[in-house]
């Protein structure tokens, strides 16, 4: 595509175009702009003709308003169902880039991305945060025995139930297979905890129906920033041996 001003201008958001479209679609923000045009086209029109005739022409003023009533429209919608479509484009794209296709959850890019920012914000500003993994237990034997549909349809039940149990600044992402990662900001240990229980008990309301009844368990292993504990790595890896430890105590808990 071109890379016209005005189309990247749109792009990085230095007009109100783009929160117009978004708002009020392409034939409102047709009309609102053609409104517009007509007011600068009368102010300017009057403006002119007063200066050099000392009076308002009734015929210029109806001329600067029919001009751009018909003319703008024309012009106007074809930009702006182009630009409508360029915009919805990228919105897709961003969230193609951050987020997991089979699960909706973030990537795990965008995981790392997010969760080093709220470190930096924590070590400059204070704070705490958590971090938690997410694993199932005996995976590999649902889609051995009952296939990867069933296996994909767990791992998309079980991630919509952590997605609606969390706060809308928490983040969900998938971490790798069957593994998932949860950072909940500004949380202490016992408010995390209190949360993955709540996690729990709708994953415990799961029934995946394959050849038989399928009821996904999984094991989540959770680490709060200290200040000794205080990088992405180090909390990733004990809450890493926190989820192995609720494995090794029979797995379906949190540790």
């Amino acid at each position: 595509m071109p890379d016209f001003p005005v189309i990247r201008a749109f792009r990085e958001s230095k007009t109100p175009i783009r929160p117009l479209l978004r708002r009020f679609g392409v034939v409102k923000t047709t009309i609102a702009v053609t409104l517009i045009a007509i007011v600068f086209s009368v102010i300017i029109t009057a403006a002119i003709d007063f200066v050099i005739d000392g009076y308002i022409s009734q015929t210029a003023i109806i001329l600067s308003i029919a001009a751009p009533a018909i003319i703008a429209p024309l012009f106007e919608y074809r930009s702006l169902s182009l630009l409508d479509q360029l915009d919805k484009t990228e919105q897709q794209l961003r969230i193609l880039s951050v987020t997991d296709d089979l699960t909706g959850a973030y990537n795990r890019r965008h995981f790392f991305e997010l969760a080093n920012n709220e470190i930096a914000r924590i070590q400059r500003y204070g704070g705490t945060c958590s971090i938690a993994i997410l694993d199932f237990d005996n995976f590999k034997m649902v889609n051995d025995t009952y296939g990867h549909i069933a296996g994909d349809q767990a791992l998309v039940q079980v991630s919509k139930a952590c997605m609606e149990n969390i706060r809308g600044n928490d983040v969900f992402a998938r971490y790798g297979g069957d593994e998932f990662v949860f950072l909940f900001p500004q949380t202490s240990d016992a408010q995390a905890k209190e949360c993955l229980d709540r996690v729990m008990k709708k994953i415990a309301e799961i029934t995946i129906h394959a050849e038989v009844d399928i009821h996904p368990k999984v094991s989540i292993g959770l680490y709060t920033f200290s200040p000794k504990i205080n990088t992405l790595d180090s909390l990733l890896q004990n809450a890493d041996i926190a989820l192995y430890k609720a494995k090794q105590s029979g797995g379906n808990r949190v540790a």
